[in-house]
């Protein structure tokens, strides 16, 4: 006789699982009293009522992801349990656990174009890691952050797999959309409100991770004396460009198709947000990544964005309050700042040490040579650092199939035009992210886990979304 499936079990035995969840959570409540901060204690009583609530079912631990990538991307536990995890990991970890309660022994769906490349990635990603242990100290912030990374690539075929039951993909665009928007208007209260109070404001953070100080307000070149750079609760500005750069292609489509996932008024009040937000950012990577993912869009569907794009474009250049942000562009671009120059020596430092380590790289902890470091403002280069040439060809493999498969079934998908407008917001916002790749390190950083698992979270959108 087969034994039950888990869900068949655990139905017919609530009563016994709930005594016991609340004998343990007694008992845990009362040593925890004894070791930590009562006040500790307190604010953890929503989250664990959340996480009961989330274990329920997968897809809540995936609203959850969504709205703690928007709104508290850095917040980490106060207390250490050798390391301090963050609300992200505990979202991801709920994923992975409320899947393996009520699936019934069903296995994530791995079967889409990247399933390959993407092991290949993995397997590479980690053999490369084990290399470079030699050459740094392996810290348990190293090893937490690399496994953030690791999971975040495994979690795609969780996630296609969530996205492609019943309803879950146009909800979660919803809400990817109201995130983005959310976020944007915590940066604009922030960037608005007296520099005194935002510096307090967000230095009350510091037990969770956070910094404090001045330095948490962002300048550019970080001088107080140059124009102010939005960043919301996400610390850094560029990637909070990121952010806003992949939701903001993720709502272009739904302002002009006739099904869009919500009221056509709240399509236009989040772009409106996230427009502005990212134009507080000044980051140009950013900027640059949307206005591809837009021309994209445009080219492909919908041609009406070209017109409103050029206004837009003309009433930047005219008005006398964006002056300043036109010229750091220029500057930008001409190499004339100090910013544009750092990034050209860190271009030819990352050149010389990938010149040495051309094929693996030197890990993810140091470098095996006092004259070379682990840092760069390129996506593509990072990786090259880190895992080698082949490292970096196995993550390119990975987009080219992905690009690939999408160019020969395109116009099948069309056949919904909801599921239409999904899928190319998401790859024009992986493809803006690859564009800001290249000026900018966040997608693919162990320092910025959550830009990483937003990037992975587009791709498993846009797979969701080729499903007829």
């Amino acid at each position: 006789m087969q034994n039950a499936p888990p869900r068949a079990w655990l139905e017919r035995h609530t009563t016994l699982i709930t005594l016991l969840m609340c004998v343990v959570a007694g008992v845990g409540v009362g040593l925890a009293s004894t070791m930590a901060n009562p006040l500790y204690l307190l604010a953890a009583t929503p989250v664990f009522i959340a996480i009961l609530w989330a274990l329920r079912d997968a897809k809540r631990g995936l609203w959850l992801m969504i709205l703690v990538i928007a709104l508290v991307p850095r917040i980490a536990s106060p207390v250490s349990i050798g390391f301090k995890p963050t609300l992200l990991d505990g979202a991801m970890i709920l994923i992975l656990l409320a899947w393996l309660l009520w699936r019934n022994h069903e296995t994530p769906s791995i079967q889409s174009p990247i399933t390959l490349p993407l092991l290949i990635l993995i397997i590479f990603t980690i053999t490369t890691f084990v290399l470079g242990i030699p050459n740094g100290a392996l810290t348990t912030l190293v090893i937490r952050r690399f496994g953030e990374l690791v999971i975040s690539l495994l979690m795609v075929f969780v996630l296609v797999s969530l996205l492609r039951q019943t309803d879950v993909l146009p909800k979660a665009v919803k809400l990817l959309m109201l995130g983005g928007a959310g976020a944007a208007i915590i940066a604009i209260i922030f960037y608005v409100m007296p520099d005194e109070l935002a510096i307090r404001l967000l230095s009350s953070l510091r037990p969770f991770g956070y910094p404090s100080g001045e330095n948490v307000l962002r300048f550019v070149r970080d001088d107080p004396s140059l124009l102010k750079r939005a960043t919301g609760l996400w610390i850094d500005p560029n990637a909070f460009g990121g952010y806003l750069l992949m939701t903001g292609a993720l709502v272009l489509p739904q302002l002009f198709t006739p099904k869009p996932v919500a009221a056509r008024w709240l399509n236009w009040l989040c772009m409106g947000l996230i427009g502005l937000a990212l134009v507080l950012t000044v980051s140009r990577s950013a900027m640059l990544g949307l206005g591809f993912a837009g021309f994209i869009i445009a080219v492909t569907r919908y041609r009406h964005i070209l017109p409103l794009a050029t206004i837009a474009l003309v009433v930047i250049i005219v008005l006398p309050q964006t002056a300043s942000l036109i010229n750091h562009f220029l500057d930008g671009f001409a190499g004339r700042d100090l910013a544009t120059q750092m990034r050209f020596g860190e271009y030819k430092d990352a050149f010389r040490l990938i010149e040495r380590y051309p094929f693996f790289g030197v890990g993810f902890l140091d470098t095996p040579d006092i004259d070379l470091y682990i840092g760069v403002s390129s996506m593509y280069l990072l990786i090259a650092e880190q895992i080698g040439l082949v490292g970096l060809s196995a993550y390119m493999l990975v987009l080219v199939t992905f690009f690939g498969s999408a160019m020969r079934g395109w116009r099948t998908v069309w056949q919904d035009e909801q599921r239409g407008a999904i899928w190319l917001g998401a790859h024009a916002a992986v493809a803006g992210a690859m564009l800001s790749g290249a000026l900018d390190h966040y997608f693919f950083n162990i320092d910025f886990h959550n830009s990483v698992m937003l990037f992975w979270l587009l791709v498993a959108v846009a797979l969701a979304a080729r499903k007829s």
